[in-house]
């Protein structure tokens, strides 16, 4: 109960519920209603935008190895669109899903959904997986436009962006000032480092405030060195 009231600043909620995939862009899942209400009446609509840490719950007679130990263990981050889940359930767009499920889903996922208040973030090192991403034009704007989707990051977690018929993945190697950050309304540095060679750093540059709810170009400007 500590850990929980620590984590959430006063609000306590964790769930148990079966993971469903929808449709949907970014990061935010959707609650059944009865979450609003356990959340409402503890005042977190007061606290500003919600985050959750989703866990995967380990099940008995899982056939998992040691080898599947630290994707058994896998845990991300997430906002909330709406509360119109079924009841018992979690609904979960792809990029939670796959970070979540990096492998095959149980027959039965469970995900425990925790409220959780997230920092800031103010810097971020991505990874993509091949060539080809920091060379398309403006990448800067396209990684932002794609990130005004999400209300948050998480270490290790993967980032699907996307640009025309073209799709690249980029991998969340370090995060400041935490290993999970809000990404909303607030400057975050970033550096995208070559694949395979986390030392070195091909570009820097700032995004601009992700505005919670605000619609903009989605243009930022080069980090000055």
């Amino acid at each position: 109960m500590g850990e929980s009231l620590l984590a959430g600043r006063g609000v306590v909620f964790y769930k148990i519920l079966e993971a469903v995939p929808f449709q949907g862009s970014g990061d935010k899942i959707k609650l059944p209603p009865s979450c609003f209400t356990e959340l409402s009446d503890q005042g977190a609509f007061d606290k500003g935008p919600m985050y959750f840490r989703l866990s995967l719950v380990h099940q008995e007679g899982s056939s998992a190895t040691k080898d599947d130990e630290k994707e058994n263990n896998r845990t991300t981050h997430s906002g909330v669109l709406e509360f119109t889940a079924d009841e018992g359930s979690v609904a979960i767009p792809p990029h939670v899903w796959s970070n979540l499920f990096p492998m095959d889903a149980p027959n039965i996922p469970l995900v425990e959904v925790r409220y959780v208040r997230l920092s800031k973030g103010t810097y971020a090192k991505l990874q993509p997986d091949g060539i080809g991403f920091s060379d398309l034009p403006n990448h800067k704007a396209i990684l932002e436009t794609s990130l005004r989707q999400h209300a948050t990051l998480s270490q290790d977690d993967v980032l699907t962006v996307k640009y025309g018929e073209l799709t690249y993945k980029l991998r969340v190697l370090e995060l400041k000032p935490s290993s999970s950050i809000s990404v909303l309304e607030t400057d975050i540095e970033v550096d995208i480092v070559n694949p395979g060679v986390e030392s070195e750093r091909t570009d820097q540059y700032v995004l601009k405030p992700l505005a919670f709810g605000a619609s903009e170009s989605g243009l930022v400007e080069e980090f000055q060195r």
